[in-house]
């Protein structure tokens, strides 16, 4: 009685197994409908890839490609004629149908009961999706075409992975004559750019291409950036490092490294990267600036002072380097006459006062050289303004006073 209910229970498996077979067929069979059927062809073959008698059917696969396929190619020929057409329906079912494809291929590489291996659709799965793989770059195009950012990004990022599937990476996707695989990637890394949620995808396809060495001074900068943006410190001093060691005189990955170490409140580091960078490139005023306030921070008033009179000196035209070298000089007056109070024997006061007027005097060439280049600096005004103050040069003060309120007012 056991066995004849074994029996029984397998013959329930293979009538099973035979109706879902048939239900592939049935689907395969709106393929050769006109017109197509697509809904009803799409419910059968997606009954018969859930079903576990025939989810693992390479036949399954191979009809549910060409039926999705047929969906896109039948809004594409819309498209051709200038019909209203779905570009949604269309790139989704082209995904699908590649999808369908290489799913396939992976089970026609399965050992049949023997243990051998007698693929039969593994040679049309590669063909097929070989030549489709370019449909995805069109649509990916039309998709960016509407700034459709996300749908686009899928597309290409569909083709970006078919060299290392299984199945296709022997296929030569990435060697395509006509197709410059990295360009692909490149515009991938840019429509990325535009969503955080992407950037590991992004940081991903950057190191490819950096070691392609396809724009790879660029990728070194967009990687540094991209790890600053995810917190990634480690990576990101790394990438610089890296990168400098390739790019010596490249500001942007030197001008990164040096902020980190000043965010960081790493000095020491900050002084040591801003000298080398100086030592490769010393016509830089800006290396110049960044040093000099450092400086002038630490109340180091003659080295920032000669700093910022080599910014000076390269750019004498440059706002910046003016106003910073003229506020070392106001900086040091201001420190030496507050010290002053202190001192008790009157000849010393006024010593030691006028070195410190002296320096507020010298801080006037630059102000108001900064102010001959941008006449609306309000921090520039301010300063001054209280050097002319303090100076006792009322008319001037009077003059610049009125012209700071009125800068300030616009704010």
């Amino acid at each position: 009685m056991k066995k004849i209910a074994i029996t029984v229970f397998a013959m329930a498996l293979t009538m099973s197994g035979f109706a879902q077979k048939k239900l592939v067929r049935s689907a395969e069979g709106y393929l050769y409908e006109q017109p197509f059927n697509s809904a009803a062809a799409v419910k059968d073959i997606e009954t018969a890839m859930k079903d576990p008698s025939s989810s693992n059917l390479a036949y399954t696969y191979d009809v549910a490609g060409q039926i999705y396929f047929k969906i896109y190619e039948t809004e594409a020929q819309k498209r051709e004629v200038k019909m209203a057409y779905d570009q949604n329906l269309m790139s989704e079912n082209l995904m699908k149908s590649i999808d369908a494809y290489l799913k396939c291929g992976e089970l026609d590489q399965l050992p049949d009961e023997k243990g051998k291996v007698k693929p039969k659709y593994t040679k049309n799965v590669k063909k097929n999706v070989s030549t489709y793989s370019t449909y995805l770059l069109l649509e990916a195009q039309q998709h960016q075409n509407k700034n459709e950012i996300d749908k686009a990004f899928d597309l290409l990022s569909k083709y970006l992975s078919l060299p290392s599937n299984s199945i296709m990476k022997d296929e030569g996707i990435e060697k395509n004559k006509e197709i410059n695989f990295n360009d692909v990637k490149f515009l991938a890394v840019n429509l990325a750019a535009q969503d955080e949620k992407k950037r590991p995808t992004m940081i991903k396809y950057m190191e490819e291409l950096k070691k392609e060495s396809y724009k790879e001074e660029t990728m070194y900068e967009w990687l540094c950036d991209a790890y600053k943006k995810d917190q990634q410190n480690d990576k990101m001093i790394a990438t610089i490092n890296e990168g400098l060691k390739k790019y010596p005189s490249n500001k942007y990955l030197m001008g990164n490294l040096i902020n980190y170490y000043l965010e960081n409140n790493k000095k020491d580091d900050a002084i040591k990267y801003l000298d080398e960078a100086i030592a490769k490139d010393p016509n830089n005023p800006q290396y110049y600036i960044i040093k000099g306030r450092m400086l002038l921070k630490d109340e180091k008033f003659d080295d920032a002072i000669k700093t910022f009179s080599k910014a000076v000196e390269l750019t004498p035209n440059e706002f910046d380097a003016q106003f910073e070298c003229g506020l070392a000089y106001e900086k040091k007056g201001e420190k030496i006459i507050n010290d002053a109070n202190s001192i008790k024997d009157i000849k010393k006061y006024n010593a030691e006062r006028s070195k410190g007027t002296a320096e507020l005097k010298k801080s006037l060439t630059y102000f108001e050289k900064a102010r001959s280049i941008n006449e609306e600096d309000v921090m520039n005004l301010q300063f001054l303004r209280s050097v002319y103050y303090k100076l006792g040069m009322n008319d001037k003060y009077k003059e610049v006073d009125k012209k700071y309120e009125e800068v300030k007012n616009k704010k």
